[in-house]
């Protein structure tokens, strides 16, 4: 029974049905992943990121002296330059002037971004304050026009622009961020909806009963308070005729056992049972309906006596499909099998749309 049951193939009408109704499930993951998100980017830039950093930029022009070295301006790229910013040279004599940082400190603050013109550098010097930005880059550019006068094929390193001083802001994030998370969001609900179903064993249509068991139910019992159905209640009515009739003495009387299973499924279903009865009466008036245990230990000594036909209530979206199994088989080895199967409790409006009626 459970090879057939996971063997079966997918009903996409089944599980739209079931889950059109968690929609509203996805849009809630959206909004919670975008809110997520937000919160963690502002976390990050706004709460976290520490003390604010502030840039001063200098633009600083260089001449070369191709009559004394030709091909020195073949070296010299953006690599090169942030490693000559890191040496003794620059961040060394920088410190030596400013005296309160060391070269280490003054290496880290300070880069050169790419070159576009080997003739022009952008110089970069990071500091937690405007004023120590502007001091480390005088002395920057001091330690730069050094070593242009004592280095050969220089002829000078001047300051061609300079841009005011100002906080470092990253370029924000927030929008992509905030819509990063809701994609993400909503494809985890999704996970959780289809994970949810792929788990899901419950019995909800006849098929669900034919897979697990191997036999086909009488019909289905709505839930309690809602009208049944004239289409169901007629197939429900005349399988039942067609299952019991024959069972019972002249077609009319005799005893209906109901095999109570509350127990076992754990759900109450009195209601549902009383509904069962009310439909056991109109088709036979005359027939004794009573209720029996499902388990041999429960049975009373009306029990053993045996009904002249049984019927097993299935219950409808309980998530015990693997218990109904269990049952079935403790059925069929006390060579107790009910004459029919009803699915009880079932959803009105599912059934309608399932059914198309």
């Amino acid at each position: 029974m459970t090879d057939r049951f996971l063997q079966e193939k997918f009903d996409n009408r089944r599980f739209l049905l079931l889950n059109i109704s968690k929609i509203w499930k996805i849009a809630v993951g959206a909004v919670v992943g975008a809110c997520l998100f937000a919160f963690l980017y502002y976390l990050k830039t706004d709460i976290l990121q520490g003390e604010p950093l502030y840039r001063a930029q200098t633009l600083y022009g260089i001449t070369f002296d191709r009559e004394q070295v030709d091909s020195i301006h073949d070296y010299y790229n953006d690599y090169t330059w942030n490693d000559i910013l890191d040496s003794d040279q620059i961040a060394g004599r920088a410190a030596g002037k400013l005296g309160d940082l060391s070269k280490e400190e003054i290496a880290a603050a300070t880069t050169i971004p790419t070159m576009s013109d080997i003739r022009f550098i952008w110089v970069y010097v990071d500091m937690e304050s405007r004023e120590q930005a502007d001091r480390v880059m005088a002395a920057v550019g001091e330690s730069l026009q050094e070593f242009a006068l004592a280095t050969d094929g220089f002829t000078e390193i001047a300051v061609w622009d300079v841009k005011e001083t100002g906080q470092i802001r990253e370029v924000s994030l927030i929008g992509r961020m905030t819509v990063g998370g809701a994609v993400i969001g909503a494809l985890v609900a999704c996970f959780i909806i289809c994970f949810t179903n792929a788990m899901d064993d419950s019995v909800y249509t006849e098929q669900d009963v034919e897979e697990r068991l191997g036999v086909l139910p009488a019909g289905v019992i709505m839930k309690p308070g809602k009208q049944q159905p004239e289409f169901f209640e007629k197939e429900l009515t005349e399988n039942l005729k067609k299952l019991l009739g024959d069972k019972l003495v002249e077609g009319k009387t005799g005893i209906i056992g109901i095999l109570s299973a509350d127990s076992v499924f754990g759900f109450p279903a009195e209601r549902e049972t009383e509904s069962l009865k009310e439909v056991l009466d109109k088709c036979f008036p005359e027939a004794e309906v009573v209720e029996a245990s499902v388990r041999q230990s429960e049975r009373t000594d009306a029990d053993h006596s045996g009904p002249d036909v049984s019927i097993l209530p299935i219950p409808y979206g309980k998530k015990n499909g693997k218990m109904l199994e269990l049952v079935w088989k403790d059925l069929v080895l006390q060579e107790r099998l009910p004459d029919a199967v009803v699915i009880m409790g079932a959803d009105e409006k599912f059934y309608r749309r399932y059914y198309r009626k």
